[in-house]
């Protein structure tokens, strides 16, 4: 029988490299290809299997002259670029590493999508799962792929998923337990023509979800009401601001699923700061005992309680660094959205001087004006966007900053004892920085510095 041969689109550290050895070691004939040059590649090539042919510097349609049976993209290329139309025309499938890693999927899943919270969401819900017994997994979007941990997971075991929309993009089969949608604003508008095709993207987390299975919704996202289609599953929804399967009233977390209503936990217990870390729990929640009644297996409510009141949080979201002259820092480096922001925004008491700006990702920023008011002392912008952001919020004071470091002085000039400095950038990173994560890690060094007194502010 002839080897059957899959081209892997787009090779990294995580996704096209976990992809690339996994069928390697299904006894496919695997070749990668990257617009990346091999120089550039050298450290991920390192780390591929030995079988697997690397295409280094070209992307080109040309590459299809092998007859490909199926393509896996990696989700941070995108269906638009000629090599993926072609195979389309072609009829070469194209699928993701998601609905790749499902085919050998024996265990159970939770898959988690949004625009905000996913990855919060997903390690509460694991951590959640885990505490009320389950043998559960956080894995997808996270950092680690699906794909690397499929073989390793048994029949009960549950695969907690954050899933991108760029991941979503490609399914076909691929069906969790339970859905859930934190919330939708709008992102990534430089590869999605509308917020409608952005959110369609996200839908196909339920797409082949039946009446046995349980999507849960953000009950306060009006683009969620309006848009959302029928579903063929059960649907639960948490809210901030009625009653619904999962609330939250007079600063306790409710669940009415089950037929009376119940106080679960009180929000001044958790170690995650801010309302829309409620909501995460919120979903956190509603995920594990849809699960359980799916599974048809009882929950201790006080082990779910204590949970979610020893979840720790994840770094970079309105992540707590310190306290110096009387000025909380704060790091939300992982907030590259404006609906983060405004999230961000209304956890923090006081006065606020914000580090805002980076590479723009085609959202309406103008939407942060309102929020700022009466909360923002001042603005000190950063980034590819600091021009734009000058002239969109010139009647909010604000100060043009060079670096990370510049930034963080600077804001403390303008700032007073009893201010928070809050790094939530509404932005990309990669105009200054690899990543969201190097970007929260250097403005942590540059506060360890600050407070250390290492590095001169006056």
């Amino acid at each position: 029988m002839e080897q059957k041969k899959i081209l892997v689109v787009g090779l990294g550290y995580r996704t096209g490299l976990a992809s690339s050895n996994f069928l390697a070691g299904k006894g496919f004939a695997v070749t990668v290809c990257d617009i990346k040059s091999r120089e550039d590649l050298l450290p991920v090539i390192k780390k591929l299997d030995r079988s697997v042919k690397v295409i280094a510097g070209n992307q080109d349609p040309s590459i299809l002259e092998t007859a490909f049976d199926e393509i896996v993209l990696s989700p941070g290329v995108p269906q638009s670029i000629p090599l993926i139309q072609e195979a389309k025309n072609k009829g070469i499938p194209v699928l993701s590493e998601i609905e790749l890693a499902y085919r050998y999927c024996t265990s159970h899943i939770v898959g988690i999508t949004g625009t905000d919270g996913k990855s919060t969401t997903t390690m509460l819900t694991a951590h959640c799962l885990k505490a009320t017994g389950f043998d559960a997994h956080p894995c997808g979007n996270i950092g680690i792929p699906y794909v690397s941990i499929v073989d390793t997971l048994k029949k009960n075991s549950v695969a907690v998923i954050e899933l991108s929309s760029f991941q979503l993009e490609t399914i076909h089969t691929f069906k969790p337990d339970v859905a859930i949608l934190t919330n939708l604003t709008p992102d990534h508008l430089d590869r999605y023509n509308s917020l409608e095709d952005y959110f369609n993207a996200k839908m196909n987390i339920a797409k082949n979800q039946d009446a046995s299975d349980y999507f849960i919704v953000n009950g306060d996202d009006e683009f969620i009401k309006t848009h959302l289609p029928p579903l063929q599953s059960k649907q639960y929804s948490f809210s901030l601001q009625k009653e619904a399967d999962c609330f939250f009233k007079d600063g306790a977390i409710y669940c009415t699923m089950n037929g009376r209503r119940q106080l679960l936990a009180h929000a001044n217990k958790l170690k995650i700061l801010g309302l829309h870390n409620v909501q995460n729990a919120m979903s956190a929640v509603l995920a594990t005992l849809s699960l359980a009644k799916k599974l048809n297996r009882e929950i201790n409510l006080r082990k779910l309680e204590e949970a979610l009141y020893s979840f720790e949080g994840l770094p970079h979201r309105v992540q707590m660094v310190g306290s110096f002259e009387g000025r909380a820092f704060i790091n939300d480096s992982k907030a590259t959205t404006v609906g983060a922001v405004i999230m961000a925004l209304k956890s923090i008491p006081g006065d606020v001087i914000l580090i805002l700006g980076g590479r723009a990702k085609g959202d309406d920023y103008s939407r942060l004006k309102s929020y700022f008011k009466g909360k923002v002392k001042a603005l000190v912008l950063i980034g590819e966007t600091k021009d734009d952001f000058s002239v969109l919020f010139s009647d909010i004071p604000h100060i043009k900053a060079h670096t990370m470091e510049d930034a963080v002085i600077k804001a403390m000039k303008v700032s007073s004892q009893g201010d928070t400095v809050l790094l939530s950038p509404a932005c990309a990173s990669f105009d200054m920085y690899k990543n969201y994560e190097e970007r929260g890690n250097d403005f942590i060094d540059i506060y360890n510095r600050l407070s250390r007194g290492q590095l001169r502010w006056m």
